[in-house]
């Protein structure tokens, strides 16, 4: 009896023991702005937002505002490289990036399945200091939810150049981009033809497939990355082309901007995020600069080149998103949960398979 009671209290002792460990290990802000100013440095691998004009004012910010001189490197890579080289790198331990993005759920997905990337309480740590980091947090899909932090919206649409074609004349809708008088004369992304894989999340696979069959009829300028599209029509390769909204503007100048317009049928969106490996090297400098980037940061990056979020409420894409609904009842085409994205990756290959069987 006197055995058991002992066993009892010793193992007492020691789930008490284990909470009030737990408890003092649980991040709060203060600790985690004491972790970056003993970690010093910061690194971070993410492709947008990626002029190094933008990338000095952020980091110029980030110290003032909490009071550091961290030595950040910014590389502005492509999240897919990068998470390739996190899966390589995560069974030797430590690893050499902080930060990565901007990634999609489907590159989040495979550093989850692996536990690369992992839940973080980031309202709860950073809400007083950063009170808006509760609701853009929030703004991830659930299956990504407190793993993720959004930073960017790739809403997708037409952009145009307005000396090769009129503004009335330009396609309304992506049903429009079909016909068959437009052949030869639209820029596409060559990978998947981007963002069409994307309607199979509102009108189905066979359907998707369809109209990748009609478009590549129409025989479209295929360009590598969307990016490369607005840079087609600047150049007057096509008089338009199939492009997000921030891609367009990137690709004009202040004298003659590239114009976009919204598809009237549906809005492909694609978020994407930052995150934060678990062997990050600087876990608490990474977490902060996240925190911060993705809320405070926003403006400052804004100023240099444009990073939309449509849940950014009054910012240009945040407006014209809403415009078109209420004009044409245009469907938002995005991913509502991994689930989403497994199908996607589905559609994308019958698309790739197309492609190639037409070469």
């Amino acid at each position: 009896m006197l055995k058991t009671c002992i066993t009892r209290a010793v193992l007492g002792i020691a789930s008490l023991l284990a909470l009030g460990c737990a408890h003092a290990q649980a991040p709060t802000f203060a600790s985690v702005l004491e972790g970056a100013k003993r970690e010093g440095a910061l690194s971070i691998s993410v492709s947008s937002p990626g002029l190094p004009e933008t990338h000095k004012a952020l980091f110029e910010a980030f110290n003032k505002r909490f009071g550091l001189n961290l030595k950040a490197e910014w590389t502005p890579a492509s999240s897919v490289s990068t998470g390739t080289r996190l899966v390589a790198e995560f069974g030797r331990g430590k690893g050499n990036i902080d930060i990565v993005g901007a990634g999609g759920a489907e590159e989040a997905a495979v550093l989850i399945e692996r536990g690369i990337i992992k839940a973080y309480p980031w309202a709860e740590v950073f809400g007083k200091e950063l009170p808006q980091i509760g609701e853009v947090a929030g703004r991830a899909i659930p299956d990504l939810r407190g793993i993720t932090l959004p930073v960017l919206d790739a809403v997708y649409g037409i952009a145009w150049n307005p000396d090769l074609i009129k503004d009335e004349d330009v396609p309304t809708s992506y049903e429009a981009v079909l016909d068959p008088r437009w052949q030869g004369k639209v820029a596409v992304n060559a990978f998947f033809l981007i963002p069409l894989d994307s309607t199979a999340f509102l009108v189905g696979r066979d359907k998707t497939i369809d109209m990748a069959t009609r478009l590549v009829a129409n025989k479209p300028v295929m360009e590598r990355g969307t990016p490369a599209v607005s840079r087609a029509i600047t150049v007057g390769q096509t008089p338009f082309g199939i492009t997000t909204f921030h891609a367009a503007a990137r690709s004009g100048t202040a004298a003659k901007p590239q114009k976009f317009k919204l598809f009237s049928d549906f809005i492909p969106i694609s978020p994407v995020y930052v995150y934060v490996p678990e062997n990050a090297p600087h876990p608490n400098a990474a977490r902060l600069f996240a925190a911060w980037l993705v809320t405070e940061g926003m403006p400052i990056a804004n100023k240099t080149e444009l990073v939309p979020r449509v849940g950014d409420q009054g910012s240009p894409i945040s407006d014209m998103v809403k415009a078109q609904q209420a004009k044409s009842g245009a469907k938002i085409a995005s991913p509502r949960a991994l689930s989403d994205v497994k199908e996607g990756e589905i559609t994308r290959k019958a698309i790739t398979d197309l492609l190639t069987s037409t070469k």
